[in-house]
Order: C-alpha cells, then structure tokens, then sequence
C-alpha cells in the first residue's frame, strides 16, 4: 500500500512542468501529456505516412534481393528431364495412338487436341525455366546490385531532374529551429509598437498554374477572405470581396464558374468580374442590390497573380516589374517554397538595410555538418540605396558573399548578388554564378497583421543546370530560415537604439514611411482587425 501511494504521488508531480512556473508566473502550467493541435496531428501523420511507404520499399527490395540469391533453381545437372521429353515418350506409345487403328472416335480426337495444348504450355515452362537460369547464372548480382542502389538512384533523380519544393508551416519552422521548445502551445509575441499592418503595395496572391480556367478559390490574406477565379471563355483572373451579400456564403468555397462569372454555391446567384449581380435562377427579375460586391485590382505578371491594396482606394500608384526571361519562357523555373513567419511585414525585407546582422547570424556555414563551422564560415559585404524620382518605390542592395578557410578567404568563392525591392512584399535576387544567372522572386503577403506567408521561386537562365539552380535556391532558403526564429519571437521598437555600423536602418524605415503608408493605412488595418477579432455583438 505505501509503495502504491509512493507511486500516485510520483505521477502528480511528474504532471505538470514545473520548469514554465519558474521561467515566468505568466505561463500556464502546461500539462505533460497535452492533446496536439490538428496541424501537429497531420504533420506527424504525413511523416508516418512516408515512413511506411519507405519501410515497404526498401521490404519489397530485400523480398527481391531474397528471391533472387535463396530461392533460385537448382543447377540444370539436378534437374529431371525436360516435362515435353517425357510427354513425347508417352505420346508414342502404343496406348495412346494405336496405328493400326483406323476409325478414330471423337474422344479420342478431343485428347489428342489436349495432348498438343499441353506440349505447347510445357514448352513455354521450358523457356521460363530456361531464362530464370540464365539469370540466376550470370545476371544474379547485377540484379542484386540494382535494386541496392535503386534508394540512391531515386534520390539522385529527384536532386538532378525534378523541381525542389519546400513547404514550411509555422508549427515547421518552429520545430525545425527551436527544437522541442515550443511543442505545445507557444506564446505569442509581443507586438510593441507596430506601424500599420497593410502597406500600400502589390501583394502575390498564387502562382498562375495553381488555377486552371473554370476554378475558383477562397484565399485569405490582408486581414479579409477574397474569392479569385479565372473566366472559363477568357482565362483571365478576377478577385472579389468572398462572402456574398444575399445570405453570406463565401464565393471561394464550393462557387460555379459560369462563363465569366461566378455563382454563389447556396442559392446560385451569378455575379460578373464589376461585382454586379446578374441573374437569380429563382427569380424572375435580377434584383437591385444597394452595394455591389467589392471588386479588386489585379494582374497577371512573371508567372504570378498579384492584387493592389491601397487604403485610400486610389489606382496603383506603381505596376509589377516583367521579368522578360520568365514571361517568354527561356528561363526555367528550378523550385519554389512557402514559408509561414510570424511577424510583421516592414521587418522581413528591413533585414536588406540591416547589413551589421549578416557577419553575426549568418556567419556560420549553410551545409548543416557537425564540426564543419570550425574549417568554413560565411562573409559578407552589403550596401543600401532607395530609389528616387519615379522609382521612389524601389530599392537596390548590392551584396557580396564569399567563404573562408580557417579565417582565410577562399579565392573565387566570391558571388555578387544584385537585389532589387519592389515595393515592400516583392524582391528580385539575381546571382551571378559561373555558370549562368540565377534569379530568386521573394514576395511576402500579409494574412494578418502579425502572419506573413513568405513564397521563394527559383529561375535560371537555360544554360544553368538543374542541379546547380536547386543549389542556389537551398541555400537561400536555409539563410531566410536563419531570420525566422528571430522574427517570431522579437517586438517591434520604434525608434530603435543604433549605431553608425548597424547600417541605414534609420534610412530604410523612413523610406518605407513615406512612400506606402497613408493617412488611412492605420484606420483600414483597425477595422480588418476588429472584424476578424471584434466581440460578439448579437
């Protein structure tokens, strides 16, 4: 009995983790065997999933390597006689075809027909057994050889031939950079003194491929729910307010493109690309509604689709630079990525100004190898210029990037990356390898004020191989992963505490004040807040 109470009061202690009551009174006592969210839940599932399509490979591989070296036939000087050698010692016997017979019945006729099919079949298992030897001999560790490596040849396939693709939720980049630290529910940052949450800017929507014509989507982004679908007559891409206004069902979940427009998939009602209604399958007249459904401004460009945001409801001020290679088709698109980040827009692309943080946090080698930071480290060299006049809205970064060998710099390890903002949320890094140019599209969208969904699209000149191109794009990826941690947990300072080598941080901000944000920016943000947030008022 005591040894059972021991035990019982073992368990309570071991519930709860003491630990978060000592770091901050503010955290609540998480319990140890807490339920995992959804998405933890599909994660570890698609991981299990993987591991058991793997597992079964490499089973059916050793099943094959099995066969191949126990369960071959014996050699030909233990086999019996060939089965159509014993067949046709007893077709000649007498008792099967008598030739002093002359009037031959039906049923012998019908054996005879037998007797042909069957030395056909044996003949066929002659030659099968035939082959299966001449395998076994000869062939039996080239076979073996084969389908040892076949893991490796499907990695090489997938590494030199086919696109690399990367999909991080917030819950991924977590994990994959704090470890278990935040395996159950994690605070949220501090906000601190933001700006307003929504510039004044184009934003990436989805890639052009991801809708086909006749398609509609519900996307969320900006704080609010809009419906993007592509007419089925002319191919072109329309974005509206999502939900609709006779009875509030959302356009993008479930809604019929028809023709060029869109029908609401609750009671039908059809609505052009001008948010106007125009016919009600029910009804016999059309009804005048007193506000149409918001429309949105929108173009297609480089392989995206990109909508127009400006609070004060004016035309876009500034259009989507085209990248000639990707419109006509002589690059090659090598990858892309999505990235969730929780933070705010104007910090992802301040890490441009911020040049002092690229000799501390990305000093360490990209290649995630025990030890090899102690032979390799990163160097960098990076300056910031607005744009002035009619490119107010753009910025250049000129940054170059080497590697060093025990303190050494390499020679030619050097590569020059010229990098152009566009805007806040698009950026165009061009590299400049040996081998041809590689160009990198960086768009960050704001889906709320404090969540940005970061995409990366990898595009080489024809001349750039594959491999290479994936290379450049990984590595990329692997230093914005870098950042990620710090975003996620960091607040907004304003003014913030600078040095003179700290870089034009100062610079940059009032560069981003004056040219996309407006009177209304902060107002327009409020509302989308309170709207998604706001309490219930019924």
């Amino acid at each position: 009995k005591k040894k059972k109470k021991k035990k019982k009061k073992k368990k309570k202690r071991d519930t709860y983790y003491w630990d978060s009551l000592i770091r901050s009174s503010s955290f609540p006592l998480q319990p140890r065997n807490k339920k995992k969210t959804s998405t933890q839940q599909h994660i570890i599932m698609t991981k299990k999933t993987e591991l058991s399509w793997q597992t079964a490979s490499y089973f059916a591989a050793l099943m094959v390597v099995f066969n191949v070296l126990w369960v071959m036939p014996p050699p030909s000087s233990l086999l019996s006689p060939p089965l159509s050698d014993m067949l046709n010692e007893e077709c000649s016997g007498d008792l099967l075809f008598p030739h002093d017979q002359k009037n031959t019945t039906n049923t012998q006729t019908a054996d005879a027909t037998n007797i042909g099919s069957g030395k056909t079949l044996v003949e066929l298992l002659d030659a099968a057994q035939y082959v299966v030897l001449k395998l076994g001999r000869e062939y039996r560790w080239w076979i073996v050889a084969l389908v040892a490596v076949s893991p490796l040849l499907v990695s090489v396939y997938k590494y030199f031939f086919l696109p690399l693709r990367v999909v991080m939720s917030l819950e991924d980049v977590e994990m994959k950079a704090e470890g278990a630290k935040y395996r159950g529910r994690r605070p949220r940052r501090a906000r601190g003194d933001l700006p307003p949450a929504y510039p004044n800017a184009w934003y990436k929507v989805m890639c052009s491929h991801e809708i086909q014509r006749g398609e509609a989507q519900d996307v969320e982004m900006l704080g609010k729910h809009f419906v993007v679908f592509r007419g089925k007559d002319d191919g072109k891409v329309r974005i509206l307010d999502a939900y609709c206004p006779h009875m509030g069902a959302n356009l993008g979940v479930g809604g019929t493109v028809i023709g060029n427009e869109i029908a609401c998939p609750f009671h039908g009602w059809q609505f052009d690309g001008q948010g106007s209604c125009t016919n009600v399958p029910y009804a016999d007249n059309v009804p005048t509604l007193p506000s149409k459904i918001q429309t949105h401004t929108c173009t297609e460009v480089n392989n995206a689709i990109f909508i127009w945001h400006d609070a004060e409801g004016r035309e876009p001020q500034w259009h989507v630079p085209e990248i000639k290679g990707v419109t006509d088709g002589s690059w090659y698109r090598h990858g892309d990525s999505s990235h969730t980040v929780r933070a705010h827009l104007q910090e992802i692309p301040e890490n441009g100004a911020d040049t002092a943080h690229l000799n501390y946090l990305h000093v360490p080698f990209v290649i995630p190898i025990p030890l090899i930071d102690v032979f390799f480290t990163h160097y960098w060299d990076a300056t910031w210029e607005p744009g002035t006049g009619i490119e107010s809205h753009l910025a250049h970064i000129h940054v170059r990037h080497g590697v060093k060998l025990f303190g050494w710099k390499i020679p030619n390890s050097e590569i020059d990356v010229n990098i152009t903002q566009v805007g806040p949320s698009i950026v165009h890094l061009t590299f400049n390898t040996p081998v041809g140019r590689v160009l990198i599209v960086e768009t960050v969208t704001p889906v709320q004020a404090l969540l940005q969904r970061a995409t990366h699209q990898g595009w080489g000149e024809w001349r750039v191989p594959r491999f290479a191109a994936k290379v450049v794009l990984k590595a990329t990826l692997d230093q914005f992963e870098k950042d990620v941690p710090i975003w996620n947990n960091k607040t907004f300072v304003r003014p913030p505490q600078v040095v003179k080598q700290d870089g034009p941080i100062a610079k940059y901000r009032r560069w981003f004040q004056k040219n996309f944000y407006s009177e209304n920016s902060e107002r327009v943000a409020r509302e989308r807040e309170e709207a998604v947030a706001g309490p219930l008022d019924w």
